[in-house]
This record gives C-alpha cells, structure tokens and sequence, in this order.
C-alpha cells in the first residue's frame, strides 16, 4: 500500500501506484464495468481515480480532440454535471468500490472553491481531493497560496494539489503549496499547444508524449523540494516510463492518454511494477 497523505489523518492509500489522471476515466462509472472496479481484486491494476475537473454547476462545454504527432491538444471546457449531480449521483457508486476516487474541482474563486469542498467532506465515495493550478490561472506562489489555504481550511479530507507545467519556477510553487496545506502534489498537467485548423489556429492544451521528458525533469526538481508525495504525470504509457518517474522520485504516477487509448494500460503498467 501507498499513503499519498501520510501526515493526514484520514491517509489515502492507494493499492497500486497507478492512478488514472483527471478527466481519463470520466467519472469511473462509464468504464467500472469493463474494468471491473467495483470487484476487490480486480486486475484493473489502479489504485485511484481522479474525476473529470467539476465545478459547482454544470458546465455544458464543447469539448473536442485532435491528434497531434505529438499528442492530443485538448480544446474547449469538459463538460461536467456540476457537484451537487456528482455527489448524488456518482459517490453512491464511489462507495462500493476498492479502488480510491479525487475529486478534481474547480471554481471562479477561492471562496467558492471553499463552498465546494465543504460538501464534500463528508460524502461517502470521496477519498480526497485534487486541486490543479492550471484551470485557476495560478502559476506563482502568490497565486496560488489563496486557493490552497481555502481549500484546506475547509476540509481535513487528503489535497492533492495539481501544478502546471508552465509555471515558471515548479519547485517554489511546490514548496508554496505543501505550506499552505497540500497533502501531495501532481505534476505535470497539459502544456498550452495549437494546431491549425480551416479558419487559422486553433488553441488548446497539450498532452501526451512531448510532456514526457519535460514532466521527468520538473517531477525530479519537485521531489528534491518537497518532503510530501509527488505523483508524476505527463506523457506517461509504457512500463519503462513508468519505472523512470519512480526512479526520478515520484512515489506514484498519472496515466491520461494512455487511459484514453487503452483502458488496460494501468492494469499492463501496474503488474510490471509489482
């Protein structure tokens, strides 16, 4: 077993350190069937779900894809239900399962963002929360120490706090984080990216494999930073990938595409580590 918050008093140990990045898995319940996530032992070789990013009401966004040669450039909103949907519907079924479930959220504000995890706390199904900078626009310590420190004074449940890759200095936004309340954090997430399209280019963000090497170095200088969990994300889909975020200090790792383009990727990842 993993603790991704071992100072916390509510832990959140994980059975595998693969977890399933936000957004790849939706909400879990589209895919619990295939995967088997509501069997104990289950192969599905994840040890966590983090949720598609909610915020307090729904969002009717238009999503869409486009494949890149170096990845998926996501552009537009994910759609989300907003959190009331999600507790009434979603964390009933959260509750039956083995494997932990995130939710990612979001929110105009960092007293709405306290509002949001409040309802939370006590929801059975959800085993911690995950917070990314990157949709709140928070690159700097400055920034983002307000919304940390509202989430975490609304709720003892496990943070975990998600960095974008393109803040300027990832160790002190890391540091700053784990100040202000982190419980762990995540790095890296999306890459702000552009690809042409009919009517000039078209603007959105980045994952897949060009992160990988740029996630590796950032998650090396984290873990030197920072005496809490670092999950490593970006680019990972083979086992060796895999095997070097461990080895550069991450003590679990996020898999996104992978997940989108092979939902046995966790489960082929999990059992080479083990």
């Amino acid at each position: 077993m993993i603790d991704l918050a071992p100072q916390n008093a509510y832990s959140l140990e994980i059975a595998t350190p693969v977890l399933a990045a936000a957004g790849s898995l939706g909400y879990g319940v589209e895919v619990a069937r295939q995967l088997g996530l509501s069997q104990r032992g289950a192969a599905h070789g994840l040890g966590a779900i983090v949720t598609r990013t909610t915020t307090a009401r729904a969002s009717r966004g238009h999503p869409a894809l486009i494949e890149t040669p170096a990845g998926l450039l996501s552009l537009g909103g994910e759609q989300n239900p907003g959190l009331r949907t999600v507790c009434e519907r979603y964390a009933p079924v959260w509750a039956t399962w083995a494997v932990a479930v995130i939710v990612s959220v979001a929110a105009s504000s960092a007293d709405e963002l306290a509002r949001m995890v409040a309802n939370l706390d006590m929801v059975e199904g959800v085993r911690g929360i995950e917070l990314p900078l990157g949709p709140h626009g928070a690159l700097t310590p400055a920034e983002a120490t307000p919304l940390v420190g509202a989430v975490r004074g609304a709720t003892p449940l496990p943070l975990i706090v998600k960095l974008p890759g393109h803040a300027p200095n990832l160790p002190e936004l890391a540091r700053a984080v784990v100040a202000a309340g982190a419980d762990a954090v995540a790095l890296i997430d999306g890459l702000p990216g552009a690809a042409p399209g009919p009517d000039g280019l078209r603007y959105g963000t980045l994952y897949g494999p060009a992160l990988r090497p740029l996630a590796l170095r950032a998650v090396a200088a984290v873990a030197e930073a920072v005496a809490v969990p670092v999950i490593g994300s970006g680019g990972v889909s083979s086992l060796a990938d895999a095997r070097a975020m461990l080895d550069a200090g991450a003590a679990a790792l996020g898999l996104g595409t992978a997940l989108l383009l092979d939902l046995r990727a966790a489960a082929r990842i999990a059992a080479g580590l083990a």
